[in-house]
C-alpha cells in the first residue's frame, strides 16, 4: 500500500520513519531538497522536491495509486489544500495536520466540504497528553478502555518499590489487587514476561486492570494522583493556548508567561480568568514571583534550549510537577536524567492517530467485527495496546487460553476481555466469544486485526 506524506519537518520525519518500518511504500514531499535528501537517506522510500498542492507533481509522485495522503508541513492552509487536491485526484484516505486555533470550530466545514477526512490537531493532542502527566510527580503512563472500566498504566520500578525483587506469580498477593503485567521495559529491551519473570529495580512495567485495582495498585506503589490548584505556563505557543484552556475549564488558576506582547494580548482576550504576564520565562525574579503558591510548571515555547533552563529552576524552586515541551530527543534524555519526569513532544503525540488510520486502510476495515477500536501507544512507542471487538469469524473463539490449541504469536498478550459490562482480566481459563471486546498488548508486532495474532 502506497503512502503520500508531504512535509518533511519533525512531525514527517517521525512519520516515515513509522511508515517505513510498518512496511509500506512511502513517497515524501517538501520544497527543500535538503529535507528529502535527509529523508530519503534515512529511510526506504522515494522523495520529490516540491509544491504538494501541485496536481503534476502529485501525479508524478503516483497518486493515483496511493491509498493514504497526509500532510504535515508547518502550514495549515497547506496541509488543507493538499489534501483538497489530492482528494480531487482520487486518494481514498487524507489526513491533515492543523494546529491553530481559529480553526476550532471550522472542523466540520473542512470534512464535508474541502475532503479532509482525518484532522490531526498535533499541538492540542501535546497538550492533553501534558495534562495528563502532571496528574502524578512519577513518571506514569495511564490510558483506558472500555468507557473508562479498563485502565492501562507504565510505571517505573523504584529502588523501594514494593514489587521489586517479585515473580511474576506473587504480584496479585502482594497487591492486594488483580492484575496483568503485559510488558517490561529492562534497559530498553521491551518484552513479554512469563511466570519464571521477577521484577527488577528500573524496569518500567506495562500493566492492565479495572479501573478500582488500577487505583488500588498504584497507592500500593506510591503514586498518587494529586489535584492540580495553580499552574504556570511559560510559553503562549499553540500548545499553551490549549493547555490554559483545558486548565482554566476545569476550575485551575493559571498564570501564562510570554515575551511577545501581541501574544499575550490574544491570550488574555481568550482566557479573562488566566493570569497574563508579559515577560522572559528565563528570569529569574519574574520566575520567582510567579512560581510562588504554584503546584505545577510547564515550559511550552518554541525553543528547546528555553524550556531546558525553565524546567532546571523550577525543578531548583521546589516544583515538584514540572512538564516540558522538547523537540530533541537528546534534550529529553538529559532532562529525565535530571529528574524532570514529565517531557512530551508534539510530534510523537499525534502520530498514533495517523498510523491506526493507515491501518484502517490497510486492513480494508472501518468499524466493522474484528477491526480495531483503539490504539495507544506506550514507553516511547515500543508497546501498543488496542482495542477489537470480535467477529464470527475469529479461529481461537471458544477455546480456553490454557490449551494448547489456543497459539498467539510470540510477543502478543490478550489482556482483557470485555462482555457487556463485565470485564475479566484473562487467565488460562479465560475464552473470547463473539462481540466480546478485547484489549490486546503487544510488544514486537504491528497488529492490523485479530487475525494478525493468531501463531
Amino acid at each position: 500500500m502506497r503512502v503520500i506524506i508531504v512535509g518533511a519537518s519533525k512531525v514527517g520525519f517521525a512519520l516515515a520513519s513509522h511508515i517505513v518500518k510498518e512496511g509500506y511504500d512511502l513517497v515524501v514531499i517538501d520544497r527543500s531538497p535538503e529535507k528529502i535528501d535527509a529523508i530519503t537517506d534515512a529511510f526506504d522510500c522515494n522523495g520529490y522536491v516540491g509544491n504538494g498542492c501541485c496536481s503534476e507533481l502529485l501525479k508524478k509522485c503516483g497518486i493515483d495509486s496511493a491509498s493514504v495522503f497526509v500532510a504535515v508541513t508547518k502550514d495549515d492552509e497547506t496541509n488543507i489544500l493538499c489534501c483538497s487536491a489530492a482528494k480531487k485526484l482520487g486518494v481514498k484516505r487524507t489526513i491533515a495536520a492543523v494546529r491553530g486555533p481559529e480553526y476550532e470550530k471550522e472542523m466540520s466545514f473542512l470534512t464535508n466540504e474541502l475532503g479532509v477526512d482525518l484532522l490531526i490537531n498535533p499541538d492540542k493532542a501535546a497538550a492533553k497528553v501534558g495534562i495528563k502527566m502532571l496528574r502524578y510527580v512519577e513518571t506514569v503512563e495511564r490510558e483506558m478502555f472500555g468507557n473508562g472500566a479498563v485502565h492501562l498504566s507504565a510505571v517505573e520500578i523504584c529502588e523501594n518499590g514494593i514489587l521489586a525483587g517479585v515473580k511474576l506469580p506473587s504480584v496479585q498477593n502482594v497487591l492486594g489487587a488483580k492484575i496483568l503485567i503485559c510488558a517490561v521495559d529492562r534497559g530498553g529491551k521491551v518484552f513479554t514476561p512469563s511466570g519464571k519473570d521477577e521484577i527488577k529495580i528500573g524496569d518500567k512495567i506495562v500493566f492492565v486492570a479495572a479501573k478500582a485495582d488500577m487505583e488500588k495498585t498504584l497507592n500500593k506503589l506510591q503514586i498518587t494522583e494529586r489535584r492540580l490548584k495553580k499552574a504556570v505556563i511559560v510559553g503562549a505557543s499553540n500548545v499553551g493556548y490549549y493547555m490554559t484552556g483545558i486548565l482554566i475549564r476545569r476550575g485551575i488558576k493559571v498564570t501564562v508567561i510570554d515575551n511577545d506582547e501581541g501574544r499575550c494580548r490574544q491570550m488574555l482576550e481568550c482566557f479573562p480568568k488566566a493570569d497574563i504576564v508579559n515577560g522572559d520565562g528565563t528570569d529569574s525574579e519574574l520566575m520567582e514571583k510567579e512560581l510562588k503558591g504554584a503546584d505545577a510548571c510547564v515550559a511550552a515555547t518554541s525553543r528547546d534550549e528555553e524550556n531546558l533552563v525553565i524546567s532546571m529552576f523550577a525543578k531548583s524552586f521546589g516544583i515538584a510537577r514540572i512538564a516540558a515541551v522538547i523537540k530533541n530527543i537528546d534534550y529529553e534524555t538529559m532532562l529525565k536524567k535530571s529528574g524532570i519526569n514529565h517531557v512530551f513532544s508534539t510530534q510523537d503525540v499525534a502520530l498514533i492517530d495517523i498510523i491506526k488510520d493507515v491501518r484502517l486502510v490497510d486492513n480494508g476495515t472501518d468499524e466493522t467485527c474484528g477491526s480495531m477500536k483503539w490504539l495507544y501507544a506506550l514507553n516511547s512507542g515500543s508497546v501498543e495496546a488496542a482495542e477489537f471487538e470480535v467477529g464470527a469469524d475469529f479461529k481461537l473463539q471458544g477455546i480456553l487460553f490454557r490449551d494448547e490449541a489456543f497459539k498467539l504469536k510470540p510477543g502478543i498478550l490478550i489482556a482483557v476481555i470485555m462482555r457487556g459490562g463485565s470485564v475479566e482480566i484473562a487467565g488460562g481459563n479465560s475464552k473470547i466469544l463473539p462481540e466480546d471486546h478485547v484489549i490486546v498488548v503487544s510488544a514486537e508486532h504491528r497488529i492490523l486485526s485479530l487475525a494478525d495474532i493468531v501463531g
